[in-house]
């Protein structure tokens, strides 16, 4: 526990640190005049130079492995940048922090710090951790990106950008070990968010305390659900809760920021695309911003968002092209050139029909001819949990429902569109504009993030894929309906459709977390981990040669864990090595 606590100080002081230069250039260049405070400025530094590492971290795994230099030329950025800096750099902090001071703040945030380094410091290792995760890490570590990794194994070929990052704060160069805190740091930081619920929470003139939630505090709820949810597996490295975390903290942040804040955002998306391939729907969130910036003739800010993006997309695009031989691996769709690494054709093919299926339930790829539009759907429901079950009904009524009033709002804005009520101005944000702009400005978001959740109910609809859908949209509709509705009159007294719902949403799903919470503290209190973090599994494996090169395969179902590289899941001799060195990579032989 102690090891994590020192490694997010390193996390937060050099993610802080580079978050709030390439933030502050971003504001210079995007928002001219009083730019306001952005939303949760602290969290968004984190996030914005979170981004910007991993992009780094990527870009010097192409040329060697990520370990002790890569730490010290970040630190020496971070130091140059406070020495250079530091009056503004001071100043900024002083403001963030009196701009979200409150009397128990502090408690809360100490308490919310040693809670997430206890769950991060032990748990429970996701499968695919052991099964490949760990070992992409492991290779990012040693010989950064090498070329047809993806040939021993072709799980490497899903190339996420947490891995490098994982490799860039894992100090195995300086503990021996590789500490896996990222993902923790990440969960930290959305709780964070979480705190902001506070908001909702504010003082009439009389000086009594009233309940006036934003649309935002009813995602901030689903935000509490999902950490608990994922608060005994957090510390295992799975793209997953990276990416998962990453949206709600964007759609929170989206409700409460005004429009100009929403580019920052969309490069926040490029970055969550980068973990986990599959938020690639979500870019068409930078329509938003970018019909306003047009409008308005603001090409510099669209080309500043969009040359940031590309700093942070090209890396992963071209580590996954040398891992695989393919852009969008497992895609096949997307072809440069033929390089002597490449997958073959029917690999990929075979490996994303056996993504498909896995995410329905079925378990046998070769049973693709036989699966229909529908036939797997009861069988796929059935298999889900009581509160999947709610949580994705709640998704699909609300997806209806963001269909009709998409329809209705079509129809009223229609006449008008040329006028200047159905632009979004600069102060305009979705969470709580009432006016035209701010409703449709909320309107596209629930649509774009309910295409999103239908992309990955055809794709591949493994409910941990999609898990931010199915709270986020219930919720977010749920919020803008009561927002914009009138009370509730029961005979003589009227009902605050707000209060109730929001009250009521909080008290059932704190109960039910702190529960579950509770239980996972109580289970693991015994285990020794208050000073090491839990390590990696060393799995027990047998060997086999190829080139003269020993390869590991495990005994257990592939749970290989970190240690044992070069391995396969299973003995093959259908790849060579491309060179006398495993940096060389590996080609595929038959």
């Amino acid at each position: 526990m102690i090891e994590v606590l020192v490694s997010w100080i390193f996390i937060a002081i050099t993610s802080y640190v580079i978050g709030f230069e390439v933030l502050e250039l971003l504001l210079h260049l995007i928002i001219h005049g009083n730019r306001g405070e952005a939303s949760h400025p602290h969290v968004l530094r984190c996030l914005v130079g979170l981004a910007c590492i991993n992009a780094y971290a990527q870009i010097i795994s192409l040329f060697a492995g990520v370990g002790m230099w890569a730490d010290y030329i970040l630190l020496f950025a971070c130091l140059l940048i406070v020495f250079v800096d530091k009056d503004r750099l001071g100043r900024v902090m002083n403001l963030g922090s009196a701009a979200s001071a409150h009397p128990y703040r502090s408690v809360v945030y100490l308490v919310l710090i040693l809670l997430m380094a206890y769950g991060t410091s032990r748990g429970y290792m996701h499968f695919d951790t052991n099964l490949y995760h760990a070992q992409a890490i492991h290779w990012i570590e040693d010989y950064g990106v090498v070329p047809g990794l993806a040939n021993i194994q072709s799980r490497f070929g899903y190339n996420s950008a947490e891995f490098a990052l994982n490799a860039l704060y894992g100090f195995k160069w300086l503990t021996g070990r590789s500490l896996h805190t990222s993902a923790g740091f990440f969960a930290l930081l959305s709780s964070f968010t979480v705190v902001g619920i506070v908001g909702a929470f504010i003082r009439d003139d009389a000086g009594k305390i009233c309940i006036i939630p934003r649309v935002s505090d009813y995602v901030r709820i689903g935000l509490i659900y999902y950490l608990g949810l994922i608060y005994s597996e957090m510390i295992s490295p799975a793209s997953d809760y990276y990416a998962q975390l990453l949206l709600f903290n964007i759609v929170i942040m989206w409700l409460d920021a005004s429009i100009d804040m929403y580019g920052i955002l969309t490069v926040l998306i490029v970055y969550a695309v980068t973990i986990k391939l599959s938020l690639a729907p979500l870019v068409l969130l930078a329509l938003i911003p970018g019909l306003y910036w047009i409008k308005n003739k603001n090409y510099k800010s669209i080309i500043t968002c969009l040359i940031l993006s590309l700093i942070i997309a090209i890396p992963y695009f071209i580590r996954g092209y040398f891992i695989s031989g393919w852009i969008l691996y497992p895609s096949t769709s997307v072809n440069f050139g033929a390089p002597d690494w490449q997958m073959p054709v029917g690999m990929a093919k075979y490996d994303a029909k056996e993504i498909g299926m896995w995410g329905r339930g079925i378990m046998r790829a070769e049973e693709w001819d036989s699966v229909t539009a529908f036939n797997w759907i009861p069988g796929y429901i059935s298999s889900l949990s009581v509160m999947e079950k709610l949580w994705l009904i709640g998704a699909v009524a609300s997806l209806i429902c963001v269909i009709i009033l998409t329809i209705r709002t079509a129809a009223s804005y229609k006449s008008s569109i040329p006028g200047e009520s159905s632009i979004p101005t600069k102060s305009a944000n979705a969470g709580e504009s009432c006016d035209k702009a701010g409703r449709l400005q909320i309107i596209l978001l629930m649509l774009i993030l309910c295409l999103g959740m239908i992309t990955w109910f055809i794709k591949a609809p493994l409910i941990r894929y999609g898990y931010s859908y199915i709270i986020i949209i219930p919720l977010l509709a749920l919020g803008y309906s009561v927002r914009h509705a009138d009370n509730l009159s029961i005979g003589k007294r009227s009902v605050n459709l707000q209060l109730i719902s929001f009250v009521f949403i909080c008290v059932m799903i704190g109960l039910l977390k702190a529960k579950g919470l509770l239980s996972d503290i109580v289970r693991t209190a015994g285990m020794e981990y208050y000073v090491n973090q839990q390590d990696y599994i060393d799995g027990d494996a047998f060997t086999y040669t190829v080139d003269g090169i020993t390869f590991y395969v495990a005994e257990d179902a592939g749970q290989i864990g970190y240690y044992k590289i070069p391995s396969t899941v299973e003995e093959r001799h259908d790849f060579a090595l491309r060179g006398p060195e495993l940096k060389d990579g590996f080609r595929y032989s038959e």
